[in-house]
């Protein structure tokens, strides 16, 4: 796949018209206002971001929707309890459909909530009407359980957000591990994990290989991808995929810095151990001098803790030559996976080989 050509437009296109509506509000706000949502919503309700953020969600609501749902919904929040409802929204143009929506709370370290998680995807004028529970929903409430604590992680930066000034560059960063999500909710509900346990790992990871390639900005970094078809457990691929978007993006963020053109490699490879291999590899600029990133990164926690007390625009990719949000996620994600990381210095620039 080469990044540069006709290739990123049809991308865009695909996530634009995603099934799967992702909405993220904040509680802690007067009103739990809408803090971040996919493009994949603009498509689905043909509202902007830029309307959508800081608003209730109820500017969805209109003349068919039916009370007792909205009633519903009200007391999933108030139970902060995760919870599913098929109701009739309308769309800006006034037109209606048909919208499955299922929410989770989202708990901070102390236990409170922080935000909730909200799938949305129009479904038939049928759907919901029957009182058992579509085998869709069970599958994405199940991946929900699963995909929780790292969610939290970016969950935790956008809530910051709509509280304080972040830099270009750290919203770009936090759209990009949104879409990352939501490209691993696609891949279920359309049936790339063939069942609820296994995920086409290698389908996946180019999808999100093409998804982080669609929002860089700079036509002329070249991005090939080879991957080969290996099958991962739900939770394994959903970590692998968050941690591909890291990557790519530290080094669209830094590899590239200063030049107008450039080569990312991904590499995704079962080796006669039965082990797996994902690679990153670019030919830029390559780390600083006495760099150990990402083991320098300071924790999850630690990054939080910075966030809240930091005066001034929020910079989440790193500042003074510090690693940013991304290497502690990378620090995480591979914890997480039980996986040995190894950072390589080329001429030119730097490969990172995650072994499971």
């Amino acid at each position: 796949m080469d990044a540069s050509t006709d290739g990123d437009d049809v991308m865009k296109n695909a996530i634009r018209h995603s099934p799967l509506s992702i909405v993220l509000t904040d509680p802690r706000i007067e009103d739990n206002p809408i803090t971040y949502v996919n493009s994949a919503f603009e498509a689905l309700t043909l509202y902007s971001r830029r309307f959508a953020v800081g608003r209730n969600c109820r500017f969805l609501q209109g003349p068919q929707t039916d009370e007792a749902h909205v009633a519903r919904i009200r007391d999933g929040i108030k139970s902060e309890r995760e919870f599913e409802v098929t109701l009739t929204n309308h769309r800006a143009d006034g037109s209606a459909f048909r919208n499955q929506l299922l929410i989770a709370p989202i708990h901070g370290e102390d236990g409170e909530v922080t935000a909730f998680f909200g799938l949305q995807r129009e479904v038939g004028e049928d759907a919901g009407a029957g009182g058992g529970e579509d085998e869709s929903v069970g599958l994405l409430r199940e991946l929900q359980h699963r995909v929780k604590n790292h969610l939290s992680m970016i969950v935790s930066m956008i809530r910051l957000q709509a509280r304080q000034t972040v830099t270009e560059d750290s919203l770009k960063a936090i759209g990009r591990r949104i879409e990352a999500l939501s490209v691993l909710y696609d891949e279920l509900l359309g049936g790339g994990a063939g069942d609820s346990e296994k995920v086409a790992t290698g389908a996946y990871l180019s999808r999100i290989a093409s998804v982080v390639s669609s929002l860089e900005p700079r036509g002329a970094i070249r991005v090939n991808v080879e991957c080969d078809e290996i099958g991962l457990p739900v939770d394994q691929a959903a970590r692998l995929g968050l941690l591909l978007s890291e990557l790519m993006t530290n080094a669209f963020e830094h590899a590239f810095e200063g030049r107008p053109e450039g080569r990312l490699e991904v590499r995704f490879t079962r080796h006669e151990d039965g082990g797996v291999r994902l690679t990153v590899e670019d030919d830029g600029n390559g780390l600083p001098e006495g760099s150990n990133w990402p083991d320098s990164a300071a924790s999850i926690a630690a990054q939080k803790d910075r966030a809240e007390h930091h005066d001034g625009a929020l910079d989440t990719t790193g500042e003074d030559g510090k690693p940013g949000v991304g290497g502690s996620i990378v620090r995480a994600l591979t914890q997480s996976l039980d996986a040995d990381l190894t950072v390589e210095r080329l001429e030119p620039g730097t490969r990172v080989t995650v072994a499971l």
